[in-house]
Order: C-alpha cells, then structure tokens, then sequence
C-alpha cells in the first residue's frame, strides 16, 4: 500500500486551516503553519510532498516562501493559495516555481482535486525519473559491454594471427618428416598431424569469428552465386562426410540465386553449416542442402536428422562459444563458434539465420540473404 502524501499548510487565516484539516483528515499526513517564520523554523521538509501558502501572509509572503522553499527542498511542489486569481497574480506564482494554485473561497472537491492531480504527477516524475535512470543504466552498460567485446574480438585475432605462423611452421615440418628418408614412423606423425590440423582448425575460427564484426573491402562486394558457393561447400566437405559415413544430398536454384556480397563470408558460413550437420548426424544418414531464391532474397537450407535442439535451448544457439551440451562437445570438438560465424555473415548480409528443430527429430538451418547491397553506404556491416 503507498504511504500517505506529506502536505504542509501555511495560512494566517485559522477557518482555511480548519476546513482544509478536515477536508484531507485521512488523506495525507498534514502539518499546519500560520505564518512563513514559523513554517521555516519548525517544519519538515525531507520527505515532504506538498506545501498549500497562501499568497498573502504576513512578514515573509507566500511568494517568497515558495521561493525560498524551492531552493532549500527543490523536491517539494507548492501550491499557492489566492483571493485574487487575477492571470497576473497566477503567472507570478509559476514563475515564482509554484506548481498550481487555489483561489478562495475553494470547495473541498476542488482542494482535493488539486491535491490529487499533484499527487498523480509527482508519481509519473518519480516513474520517469527512474526509467530514465534505468536507461542511463543500460545505455552505460552497453557501451562497456560494446568496448569489452571489441576488446575480446580483438585479443582473439591477435592470438589467433600469432599461433598461426608457429603451427604452419610445424605443419611444414611434419609434412618433411613424413617424407624424408627414413620416414619418421607414419603413427606417430599422424597423431601429431592430426592434431595439428585440429589445433589450425580452431585458430581458423577465432580469427574468423574476431574479424567477422569488421567491414569488408569494397573489393568482396560482388554478385555471389550462391548455387556455386554450394557446390565448392559440398565438394570441399565430401571426404569428410564419407569417412563420417554420412551421404549430401544437394539442390539448386533453377534461376540462379545471385546475392550482393563478400563471397569468402558466404563460403565460411555455408560451410560451417553443413559441417555441424555432418558432425551431428549419425552414420548412413543423409543431410540435405538446398538453395532457393524469389524476387526478394536467396536462401540455403542445410537440414539433418540428427538429435535435435530442445526448444528450450534455441535461442542460444548463434552465441559465441555456445555447445547445447557437454557431451555434444566431448564429441565434435571445437569452440562452439560455427553459429555464431554463421549468423554474423547473415546480419551483415541484411540476412538472417533461423533454426528449426526439436530434441530427436533433427534440425533445419535456413541462412537468407537479401538481394539489396549490405556494402552500400546506408547499409555497410562487417563481414
């Protein structure tokens, strides 16, 4: 229940003071004065509302009062209190910080109107103020959010930039062990190998996933077939799928589905798509790939039948080092960072990235792409 408003009365004239004690009696928590000194030496005014004066009390004027009253407790609205509601007399007041005012002879609905209206709007001050706090609050958390993030971004591009050349190195060099004389024993250059080219795998990725925010060169801004893209995607994949034991079924767009953008963004996101596919289907099991297109966008539908996302757990899904389980993790390796590679092209493309799926019955990844130009000045994003 909201506590009672705090009204203060200051009034020489003891029938005013009477009939409106009487009038707000249970209405608010009321304090009466007869004059402006007693009012500053003996009143309240930290958790004080509403202070009615009338404009005429001797000594210190009522004008005067509210003057000095909004400098010493600016929180505080007053109300004058008038016999003579001349537009001049009312203007004085206002500009004297008065909030509204009384003209006597008043009836008791017409103070508690003025009193309730005052209520009402210092309730909406306080809800705006606090919506306005909690704004500034957001808006300064963003931007820490937003400078924590290009700091992220950052440090994983140069990390991933500074292991690359050390790991090529080492690649090079299983690369001569295998084919020197004598030949290094194949099983153990293969599991080092191996794990080299996991390791290259991840780093890719960082360094993908950091740059993927920036925007491209004007240069990778061209008419991309997505019909194509698909085709180097699946090719580049087949061996993968087949030592997984899983088949790709693959499917074009009869017109043609020609998008404006970075081709090598488009190429990172398909493919890391029909990956995760192949990774998460199960052995003898298809994944299909599909490229449609209308009037107003081209799209590339990769669909499985493996476990399925629980419907809790979609809209995770597309967040930086997310897996949907521990296990799913043990078993694909990786950073969890394919989906989110993916939705960024898209964003940056006008597009987006939508998932369907259920636990059990599979997923389907629709990744759409707008035929407007992402590069153009009023559109640009990072790639």
């Amino acid at each position: 229940m909201n506590a009672l408003p705090s009204v203060i009365l200051v009034d020489d004239d003891e029938m005013i003071r009477r009939v409106c004690t009487r009038i707000l009696a249970g209405k608010c928590s009321l304090a009466v004065f007869s004059s402006a000194e007693e009012f500053f030496t003996r009143a309240e005014l930290k958790n004080c509302d509403i202070v009615f004066a009338d404009i005429n009390l001797p000594g210190i004027s009522g004008l005067d009062l509210i003057r000095r009253l909004k400098a010493a407790a600016p929180h505080c609205d007053a109300v004058i209190i008038t016999g003579e509601p001349t537009l001049d007399a009312a203007l004085t007041a206002l500009k004297a910080g008065a909030y509204d005012f009384l003209t006597k002879p008043f009836p008791a609905e017409q103070l508690l109107a003025v009193t309730d209206r005052c209520v009402e709007k210092r309730r909406l001050s306080a809800e705006l103020a606090a919506v306005k706090a909690a704004q500034e609050e957001l808006t300064a958390a963003y931007s820490q959010l937003q400078g924590a993030e290009r700091m992220k971004e950052a440090f994983l591009s140069v990390i991933g930039h500074e292991l690359r050349t050390p790991l090529t190195k080492i690649l090079s060099g299983l690369s001569l062990l295998e084919t020197s004389v004598p030949a290094a024993p194949p099983e153990i250059t293969g599991i080092m190998k191996n794990g080299a080219e996991a390791l290259h795998s991840v780093l890719e990725d960082l360094i993908a996933y950091a740059e993927s925010s920036r925007e491209p060169p004007p240069d990778e801004c061209r008419a991309t077939d997505l019909n194509e893209i698909v085709r180097l995607v699946c090719a580049g994949l087949s061996t993968r799928a087949a030592q997984a034991g899983v088949s790709i079924s693959a499917s074009y767009s009869t017109g043609g589905a020609v998008v404006p953008g970075s081709g090598a963004g488009i190429t990172r996101a398909v493919r890391h798509l029909l990956l995760n596919a192949i990774t998460f289907s199960s052995q003898g099991a298809t994944v299909w790939i599909e490229v449609v297109s209308d009037s107003e966008k081209a799209a590339i539908t990769v669909r499985d039948t493996g476990p399925g996302i629980p419907a809790e757990l979609l809209t995770c899904l597309g967040n930086p080092f997310y897996q949907v389980a521990d296990y799913l993790t043990r078993k694909s390796g990786g950073l969890g960072l394919g989906l989110a590679i993916a939705k960024r092209v898209a964003e940056a493309h006008r597009g987006s990235l939508t998932v369907t799926s259920a636990a059990g019955k599979g997923a389907v990844f629709a990744l759409s792409f707008s035929h407007s130009d992402p590069c153009s000045a009023s559109g640009r994003k990072g790639l």
